[in-house]
């Protein structure tokens, strides 16, 4: 409860929390799980927020030191499970949290900026790399700035 209500992380590592419509955002997360992995990062948590309940997100969110955000750009905003979750987790309070943001979305991208303004608004919390977008699917370009993204992240789990 001590390192809770002081909001000290438990785990060292990095949680990801994505919302993908077609796949292309999942996919996104899963080679950044795997380039963590390559970067001898351990114990990572991966989570579609659009099939689990948030309130299992929400304490995972509390334990974790490092979390990535990955959503699709839905109506110019963010996808409602992930923009619900995001909402979730401001309302907690979270805060001394280092994050990544990475943003999907084909003609009108969006929702990175929407969700670096509300993690933005977290106390001590550091936003790690470059926001990254992806325009449907990945690409090698894509693959490449998540190598770079793990890379940052490792040097500060």
């Amino acid at each position: 409860y001590n390192k809770w209500s002081t909001y000290t992380p438990e785990i060292n590592s990095v949680m990801i929390c994505y919302a993908s419509v077609y796949g292309g955002t999942q996919n996104c997360a899963e080679i950044l799980s795997t380039k963590l992995a390559q970067n001898g990062i351990k114990d990572i948590k991966m989570y579609d927020v659009s099939t689990v309940h948030p309130s299992y997100i929400v304490s995972d969110a509390f334990k974790y030191s490092h979390i990535v955000f990955a959503s699709t750009t839905y109506n110019m905003g963010i996808f409602v499970n992930m923009e619900n979750l995001l909402h979730d987790i401001c309302a907690h309070n979270l805060q001394n949290r280092k994050v990544a943001i990475i943003e999907n979305g084909s003609w009108a991208p969006s929702c990175g900026n929407l969700m670096t303004e509300m993690v933005s608004k977290w106390k001590n919390t550091e936003i790690i790399g470059k926001k990254i977008l992806v325009k449907s699917t990945v690409k090698n370009s894509n693959v490449e700035e998540l190598e770079l993204l793990a890379k940052e992240i490792a040097k500060t789990v």
